[in-house]
């Protein structure tokens, strides 16, 4: 199961700035390796990899201090990792062509996600590493994803 944690000092530049960080399985459920599969189409940047918002993007909602990450992901960027868009029937709510993939909740402090860095931080494990260990690992480069394009 994905796990959603709202973090500081995950960006060496601002490490007192919380970051929404997001943790899938790449084994996990079909969302789960969807999102794992998307680092294969990224472009590489300082210790990171970024998902271009013309291929997808993570959306926020904040509810109380239930936090909700929806990822959303255009067919042709699923179709270039071996994905097919028609295995996710949900939708962006901001642009209905992009496949929502992942779906993650967590109970959150609402001031620390008001601090926090706009976009979402990926790591790719196993459901046995806690999420220090992953930190502490140099087995990869996190994921980047923005936020949601405006329309």
């Amino acid at each position: 199961m994905a796990r959603l944690h709202i973090r500081p000092g995950i960006d060496p530049d601002e490490p007192d700035v919380p970051a929404v960080v997001l943790v899938v399985d790449p084994d996990g459920p079909p969302g789960e390796r969807a999102v794992h599969e998307l680092f294969n189409c990224c472009y590489e940047g300082d210790g990171v990899v970024y998902l271009v918002p013309t291929d997808g993007w993570a959306e926020h909602t904040l509810d109380g201090n239930r936090l909700v990450v929806d990822i959303a992901v255009y067919p042709v960027a699923l179709g270039r990792v071996g994905m097919d868009s028609g295995a996710f029937p949900g939708h962006s709510v901001v642009d209905p062509e992009a496949a929502l993939v992942l779906r993650v909740d967590a109970v959150v402090d609402p001031e620390r996600y008001a601090r926090a860095a706009p976009g979402t931080v990926v790591f790719s494990a196993g459901p046995d590493q806690s999420l220090e260990e992953v930190l502490a690992s140099a087995d990869g480069w996190p994921m980047v994803l923005g936020p949601s394009p405006a329309r």
